[in-house]
Parts: structure tokens; sequence; C-alpha cells
């Protein structure tokens, strides 16, 4: 018997009601917040192949590069014949990847086809409010909406989500994220793996609660609002335990933390393999890793060599065996670059820059930055377009707290200092979000470059809707 229908009869015959949650260990303790995945009540052979989206690059029209997202219900099978409903862009679940241009004008005309508002926002893109996605952006049910931008930063993988007020979290746990391949010349001739689908491939990594026949439903218990949904069924590109045939030589695979709330050690079991881009952008230089921790909303691009692997490997996920990677017969790239781009060292004085303070805290009232519940009539504070800053993040470290991804709209920044000492290397390049565990303290300098109201939050979903953020003017 399919040992799907074997985990599925086992839980029925146990379950008092058909909401009793598969896979779920609920949330883990709160000072590191990488839950442990289940595997005895739900058992799914790698039998499905990767979900590889649709690549976009769009209609050129007058310079322009048009692209069309229909934000929509669907249908959706976690589990072989059971439905449950999703939400997608122009499919069931996810969205496709656009393929942009650096410095290139880009129109993106939405259709929302939901019963309710959304918005989209362009995550990590270097945009100015009136086209981020967040203030008065919300895009009413069977309405249409057209945002022009142009993407004038270096090349990174970005992603989109939805991010209208208190329905964030759950729009984006239904299914709503796609990908941003952003390239530019530098990264177009550099000789890594870029055959998309076939060497180059988007990861987007989430958990969710799924009952035992299946279905998908969003609802928050107090201690979920306090510390996020987190737990359940581990999935990628919104399948459980796929595989993906790889060359032989090197894959690339461009990972995003699409979870709720949940941290994701990302390993081969203990084999090496390179990190190659965090949020922003590609490293100096290829980092030699065993693990890549990654936080909701943070990116990392690493390069996987076939000659440290079995025919049948994994990429594992928190202990999970999450991904198969099957050898092929076909041979692809095989060297791996010593330098990739260029990132400016940081070697001005920085002690002549004002310094501003953030204080991330957690009670079992809920979740705050510096005491302050994020209010939209209220700025928190306001700066000069050009000014470069100092920001410090400061996380509790009693009882309560625990870890908090934070993000900022409309910017790239470097993490200058973490804990008092030099990041680890692969925090030295272009983030956009920034993980802090309890205790942690971490420095990062900023350059506005936009204008117009912009905002800062924590990036577990349900912290941010339960006003764990902020916003702040630049003005020009």
């Amino acid at each position: 018997m399919n040992k799907i229908l074997i985990g599925i009869i086992v839980l029925g015959s146990l379950a008092a009601t058909s909401n009793q949650v598969l896979g779920s260990t609920g949330h883990s303790s709160g000072h590191n917040h990488n839950t442990t995945f289940n595997q005895t009540s739900l058992t799914i052979e790698f039998q499905k192949p990767l979900l590889i989206p649709p690549l976009l690059k769009g209609e050129v029209k007058d310079g322009v590069r048009n692209f069309d997202l229909n934000v929509t219900k669907g249908k959706w099978e976690f589990i072989d014949g059971k439905f449950t409903e999703t939400y997608g862009y122009n499919g069931p679940i996810l969205g496709p990847v656009l393929s942009l241009k650096k410095g290139e004008k880009t129109k993106v005309n939405i259709k929302n086809s939901l019963s309710e508002e959304t918005t989209v926002h362009w995550h990590g893109g270097i945009l100015s409010q009136d086209v981020d996605g967040v203030h008065n952006a919300d895009i009413q049910p069977n309405t249409q909406k057209s945002v022009e931008f142009i993407l004038n930063q270096p090349a990174a993988t970005l992603w989109f989500h939805p991010h209208p007020m208190h329905k964030t979290a759950s729009q984006v746990y239904k299914g709503l994220a796609g990908l941003i391949y952003l390239e530019d010349d530098i990264s177009e001739n550099l000789n890594i793996p870029k055959t998309y689908g076939v060497d180059d491939f988007p990861i987007v990594i989430q958990d969710k609660k799924l009952t035992v026949d299946g279905q998908l439903t969003y609802s928050t218990t107090h201690m979920e609002k306090i510390h996020g949904k987190s737990g359940g069924s581990l999935m990628i590109n919104g399948i459980i335990s796929p595989y993906i045939d790889i060359l032989n030589g090197l894959t690339r695979l461009r990972v995003v933390n699409g979870s709720n709330a949940t941290n994701y050690d990302i390993d081969l079991d203990g084999k090496e393999f390179y990190q190659i881009a965090s949020d922003g952008g590609l490293l100096s230089s290829p980092i030699s890793m065993k693990k890549l921790t990654l936080a909701p909303g943070e990116r990392g691009e690493i390069l996987i060599d076939s000659n440290e692997l079995n025919n049948k490997s994994y990429l594992y996920i928190n202990g999970k065996q999450a991904l198969e990677l099957r050898k092929n017969k076909k041979t692809g790239l095989t060297s791996i670059p010593k330098t990739l781009v260029e990132v400016p060292e940081i070697t001005k004085n920085l002690n002549n820059l004002k310094t501003r303070t953030f204080s991330l805290k957690t009670t079992s009232k809920g979740n705050t930055i510096n005491n302050t519940p994020y209010n939209m009539e209220k700025l928190n504070f306001e700066v000069q377009k050009g000014t470069q800053e100092i920001w410090e993040i400061k996380n509790g470290s009693k009882m309560m707290d625990m870890p908090h991804p934070f993000h900022v709209h409309g910017a790239q920044f470097r993490v200058i200092e973490r804990n008092g000492k030099t990041p680890p290397l692969n925090e030295q390049g272009w983030k956009d979000t920034v993980n802090l565990n309890a205790g942690d303290s971490v420095k990062i300098l900023i350059t506005y470059t936009t204008d117009g109201i912009t905002v800062y939050h924590c990036h577990i979903l349900e912290h941010e809707e339960d006003r764990m953020m902020g916003q702040f003017q630049i003005n020009k």
C-alpha cells in the first residue's frame, strides 16, 4: 500500500476529528525558533518532481518590460487526491519568476481576483514608497492596478509577496509568493550556473499545518500570535518531499525562506557547499559552508558540487531530508570562480555617523520595537535623502524573548558588527533582512537613496501584523 495512504489511515484511526494537524510539532524553543518536523505521522517518499515555476521575461513595449500578475484562488494537492483552496499568482500556488534587468523600466499589471484586498510588495527592491506595495497600496477585489519601477541595483534574487494590513500572514500562508531574478552585466558574464530549471533552481521553503484530509486553513492561537505560525509539513515550492535531477558538476539553488515564522538550517549532511549570494546580491567570492541558516525573508544562493554527493543525496532542512538530489548523466559547469563581484569595502570612519537604536522585545502581551506599536498615522523619525547612518538593533534576552528577522523596506544595507564582532563572511554582502536571536545586538550601515515614507519591521508575519513595525520619512 502507498506509504502516503498508510500514514493517512493511521492518523485517521487516531484522530478525533478531521481537524487534527499532520506532522505538527507545535512551536520549538523560542531561543532558536528552528522547528523540528515530525515524520511519523505523514511518510511521503520522494515521488514528486520539484515544482519549477514559469520563468517570465515579459513583453517589451516602447522600452518598457511588461508583466501580468493575476492574484487568484486555486486548488492544490499537498497530499495526493486531497484538494484544498490556495492562493497564487497566475496559478493555484506561489507564482512565476520574473526575469528583470538592472536599470530597465518595468511595468507590472496586477489583477486582484480574490474576494479580499491585497497588495504586492517587491521585497529587496530599492524602491520608493509609491510603488513598494505597503502604504495606500490596497488593490480591491476584482480591480486592477499597474505599477512601474526601475531596479537600479546589483543583480540579486529578490521576491514579491502581499503586504496588506492584517492580512499579510494569511495570504502568504495560503500561497502568495514569487521570485525575481534581477540580472546585470556582471552576473550575466560570470561563469556560474544560470540555465533555469536545469542547473539554476528557485527554492522556496515553507511550513504549513495540514489537516488529516489535506486542508490548509489559517488561524492563530494566542501563542501563535506571540511566537508566529510555525510547524506542520515542510515543503519546497509547494511540494512535500520533492526531487530534482542535477547535472554532473555544479547546481545553483536560489533559496528563499518564505515561511511565516520558522528559521531553517540548511545542509547536505555534513558535506561542503558554497554560498555565492545573500539577500541583496552576489558576495565578493564563494564561501565554503556546511550549514546555512535563513530566517523568514532572508535569501541565500548556494552552489552544490555533485562530486560531493552520492547518486541520490539530500538537502536537509532542520535535520530532515527535504529535497532529493538525483544525479543525471548530463555534464554541467565544474569550476567554481574564485571571485564574483566587487562588494565595496567599508573603509570610511564610522565614528561620526549618527546611530539610531532599535530595541526588539517579546512579552506575553505581544512584540514591539522601542516599546511602540505601529501606527500608520505616526512617523517614528525623519531623515534626509543621501544620508548614511548606523542602526544598532538589539534583541531582548529575557525568557520570553525569541528570534526576530529585522527587515527594512526600500534599502539594502551592510552588517558591520554582530555581538561586538566582525560578522560572518556570508553576512558581509548586501542585506535587507538580518536575524537577531535572543540577546543579539547587530549594527548595520544604511544609506537612504529613495524618498517618501517607508517601513521597517520584524519579518515574522504574525509579529508584523501585531504591529511590530515602524515607519520613517525620507525627505528630498
